[in-house]
């Protein structure tokens, strides 16, 4: 088994209108979710389907409260977690209080032996014709979108822009207008405001 590439033409920043570079872009073949994860490790090792699950939530619980403490966390072999923060720049260290830094997100590090075995492990294959668009540039045209869009929420209640965006290749702006001509054809359906905005089956 090999992981799909295909080629995506780079941004034309400057706005010249000529033909741009092409660049390998890495293609899921879908999202594996957390129940068949652990169905693979379920099968390969013989643990229990049960303890599996008890013992992701406990790392995850655990990993939570290290980071909230304020640790760098080693999982295993995979690498490391470090929380990101967000801040008003200032001048001098007295214009800003701790009240005023929040978390922005995670950063991870991932360990150069997980790296070195994935990358001996892993073979790229550009992606078969048949799945790929019929668009010039390499990306999936609406009606494949919205085709992974329905087996997506077929899975899972909900949508984000983000998701949307990672699993269709979109760019975050042509994501929110794709979605947005969903809604307006009665595929989907929008709940919440702001950056809480999900996208439900219409």
């Amino acid at each position: 088994m090999s992981a799909y590439y295909d080629l995506f033409e780079s941004p034309d920043v400057q706005n010249t209108g000529k033909p741009q570079p092409l660049y390998a872009r890495f293609i899921p073949k879908g999202t594996m979710g957390q129940e068949e994860f652990i169905d693979r490790v379920h099968r390969f090792t013989g643990i229990s389907h049960s303890l599996l699950q008890g013992a992701m939530q406990a790392f995850t619980d655990e990993l939570r409260d290290a980071l909230a403490n304020g640790w760098t966390v080693e999982f295993g072999d995979l690498g490391y977690f470090t929380p990101s923060l967000s801040s008003r720049r200032v001048m001098d260290k007295k214009e800003i209080r701790s009240a005023s830094v929040s978390l922005r997100g995670l950063n991870f590090r991932l360990s150069k032996q997980f790296f070195r075995e994935l990358n001996e492990k892993i073979t790229f294959e550009r992606r078969p014709a048949q799945e790929a668009s019929s668009d010039v540039s390499g990306t999936l045209s609406k009606e494949e979108c919205l085709k992974l869009l329905q087996e997506y929420l077929q899975k899972y209640p909900c949508i984000n822009r983000t998701q949307y965006s990672q699993l269709s290749g979109r760019s975050r702006k042509r994501a929110i207008v794709e979605l947005n001509a969903f809604i307006q054809e009665g595929v989907l359906a929008k709940h919440g405001m702001g950056k809480a905005v999900v996208y439900i089956m219409g």
